[in-house]
C-alpha cells in the first residue's frame, strides 16, 4: 500500500486537502464494501481504486487555471464539493467569489458570463479527463481490470448526469462506493459525524446510490466505524485492510514505473512542465554515467529525477504560471518550499528513500544560497547536484512563464556564470561532455557545444505521422484548436479531424489522455 497512498497524499495536496483525506475515504470504502458484503477479488478492487480515485486530479489542473484566472486549487474543490450545479444562486455566489478574481470587473465579467453558458460543460470535461488519467495511471501501476473500470466511472452519478451519462446500475458497484466515500470523507472532515449522515440523506437516490448510503448509514450506528475513521491510526488501519491479492506486492522492477507515475502526475500541473522529469531523469542518468558512478546509484539519481518536483502539487497552476518578477512574497516561499513537501510525500514510501534525500536537496547551492534547508558545500549530496544542474539546463532550454527557450549553448553559457556558486564544477563539466555525447550518437556533427536537442525524440514505437505528433505536441500545449490552426497554418476543421484520427490510433477519449502518451513515449521535444 505504501506506494499507492504516497501517490493518494500527493493528490490530497494537489486538491488542497490535508493529507489523509484519500487514505481516510479508502477507509470508509472498505467499510461499505464489507457492510454490502463483496467478494474477495472485488473487495481488492474497491481497495485500490479509492486510493488512485485522484491520481488524474492534476489533469485539469491547468485549464482550470486559465479558465478562472485564480486559484485553482480552491475553486475546483468549492465548486465540485460544496457548490450544486443545479442552483443558480450557488453558481453566482460561486463565480463572484473565484472568478477572475482580482482582475477588471469588465473581465470578470466576461469570463463569468462564459462560465455561466459552458461551465457545466467544462466541469464534466475536467471530471472525465481526471478519470481516463486515473484508469491510465491504474494500468501502468499494475492494477486489475476492474480497478482500471472503477476508475473510468468514478465520478459518475446514480442520477445520470455524471460525465458519461451512466446512470444507477450502469456505473461499476466499486465506482459508486468510490464517489459516495469521497463525499462522505470531505463533509465529515468539515463539519463531523452529523454533517456525513445528513449528506448522505440528502443525496440518496440523486447522485447518490441509494444501498451505499444505506450501508453507510448503518454503518454510521457502529462507535468502532467512527473511532477507526477518527482515530490517529488510520494509515495503520487502513494498511491492514489491505486484501490478499497479486495486486498487493509491488516488485522491485517496477519501481521506475512508478517513478514515472509520480513525476507525470506532477509535471501534468502546468503546461510548461510537460514532459519535464523524464527529460531530466534522462539528462542525469547521462551525467550520472560521465562522472562515472555505479548502476544503483545511477538508477537512485534517475529516481530521484523523475520525483524532483512532486512538491510542486502543492502549488495552484495559477502560480505556477506566472513569471517569477510578478510573484508574490508569499506565492515565492510557498514555491521556494516544495522539496520540503515532495520529503513529506515521499516518507509515505519507503522504497523511495534513498531517492527522497536527493530531492530534498536538489534546489540546494554550493555557496549556501539555495532552499529549503541551506545546504552548503559538500552537506550536499552527489545526487542532488546533478539533479539541480540537470534541472536547470532542462528549465532554460524549454519555455516558460516569462521566458523563452534557450539553445543548450546558451543554457551552458548561463550556468558556467554560475560555477561554483550555484552549481559544482564537476557536474557543469559531466553536462556538457554528457551533450556531446548524447549529439554524436545523435549523428550530429560533434562540436563544442550542441545547439539544439534534434526535434523527433522517441522513446516507443508510435502509429502516428510525423505531422500528427507535430499536432500533438501542440494539443499537449493546452492550445485552442483556433490556436493550433493558425499555428499550423491549417482550417479549424483539419485540426479536428487530425485529433480526431490521432485519438483513435492512440486509443484515448481526451486532451490530458493523448499528452500522458505523448509523455510515455517521449514524443514530448
Amino acid at each position: 500500500m505504501d506506494l499507492l497512498g504516497a501517490l493518494a497524499v500527493m493528490a490530497d495536496m494537489a486538491l488542497g486537502f490535508s493529507a489523509g483525506h484519500g487514505v481516510r475515504a479508502t477507509y470508509i470504502g472498505m467499510c461499505i464494501a464489507r457492510e454490502l458484503g463483496l467478494p474477495d477479488d472485488a473487495q481488492a478492487d474497491q481497495f485500490y481504486a479509492a486510493l488512485l480515485t485522484d491520481a488524474g486530479c492534476t489533469a485539469w489542473a491547468s485549464q482550470t487555471a486559465a479558465a478562472i484566472l485564480g486559484d485553482d486549487m480552491a475553486a475546483r474543490r468549492e465548486l465540485f464539493f460544496f457548490t450544486d450545479p443545479t442552483d443558480p444562486r450557488a453558481v453566482l455566489k460561486w463565480l463572484a467569489r473565484y472568478m477572475a478574481a482580482g482582475e477588471r470587473v469588465s473581465v470578470r465579467l466576461r469570463r463569468a458570463a462564459n462560465f455561466a453558458m459552458h461551465g457545466r460543460e467544462f466541469m464534466l470535461e475536467g471530471l472525465q479527463n481526471s478519470s481516463q488519467v486515473a484508469a491510465r495511471f491504474a494500468q501502468r501501476l499494475d492494477r486489475s481490470p476492474g480497478v482500471q473500470e472503477a476508475l473510468r466511472f468514478a465520478f459518475e452519478r446514480w442520477d445520470g448526469s455524471g460525465p458519461s451519462g451512466r446512470r444507477r446500475d450502469a456505473i461499476p458497484l466499486v465506482s459508486r462506493i468510490t464517489y459516495a466515500s469521497i463525499f462522505l470523507e470531505v463533509f465529515h472532515g468539515m463539519d463531523g459525524r452529523p454533517a456525513a449522515i445528513e449528506m448522505a440523506r440528502a443525496r440518496r437516490g440523486k447522485d447518490l446510490d441509494p444501498a451505499v448510503v444505506d450501508a453507510f448509514l448503518a454503518l454510521s450506528t457502529n462507535e468502532g466505524f467512527w473511532q477507526g475513521l477518527e482515530g490517529d491510526s488510520i494509515w495503520a488501519i487502513v494498511r491492514e485492510m489491505e486484501p490478499d491479492s497479486p495486486s498487493r506486492y509491488f516488485s522491485a522492477e517496477r519501481l521506475d514505473e512508478a517513478a514515472k507515475a509520480f513525476g507525470d502526475f506532477a509535471d501534468l500541473k502546468s503546461f510548461y512542465t510537460i514532459g519535464h522529469s523524464r527529460r531530466v531523469a534522462a539528462l542525469c542518468e547521462s551525467m550520472a554515467a560521465e562522472i562515472g558512478l555505479g548502476e544503483d546509484e545511477r538508477a537512485i539519481i534517475r529516481r530521484a529525477a523523475l520525483l524532483h518536483d512532486i512538491g510542486l502539487v502543492v502549488i495552484p497552476s495559477f502560480v505556477l504560471h506566472k513569471p517569477q518578477e510578478r510573484l508574490s512574497e508569499a506565492e515565492w516561499e510557498a514555491i521556494r518550499l516544495h522539496p520540503y513537501h515532495a520529503e513529506r510525500i515521499l516518507s509515505r514510501a519507503p522504497a523511495f528513500s534513498r531517492a527522497a534525500r536527493i530531492v530534498a536537496a536538489h534546489h540546494e547551492r554550493p555557496d549556501g544560497g539555495g532552499y529549503f534547508r541551506g545546504l552548503f558545500g559538500d552537506e550536499i549530496p552527489a545526487g542532488a547536484r546533478i539533479l539541480a544542474a540537470a534541472d536547470r539546463f532542462d528549465e532554460l532550454t524549454h519555455a516558460g512563464p516569462g521566458h523563452a527557450e534557450l539553445s543548450a549553448g546558451e543554457a551552458l553559457d548561463s550556468m558556467g556564470r554560475e560555477n561554483g556558486r550555484a552549481f559544482y564544477q564537476d557536474v557543469l563539466a559531466a553536462l556538457h561532455s554528457g551533450l556531446e555525447r548524447a549529439a554524436v550518437e545523435n549523428g550530429d556533427e560533434p562540436a563544442p557545444v550542441p545547439a539544439r536537442a534534434k526535434e523527433k525524440v522517441r522513446t516507443a514505437p508510435t502509429p502516428l505521422t510525423d505531422r500528427e505528433i507535430q499536432v500533438l505536441r501542440i494539443l499537449a500545449t493546452g492550445a485552442s484548436r483556433s490556436d493550433m490552426a493558425s499555428q499550423l497554418g491549417v482550417s479549424v476543421h483539419t485540426v479536428r479531424r487530425h485529433i480526431e484520427h490521432i485519438y483513435t490510433k492512440i486509443d484515448v477519449r481526451t486532451r490530458v489522455e493523448a499528452t500522458l502518451y505523448a509523455i510515455e513515449r517521449g514524443l514530448i521535444a
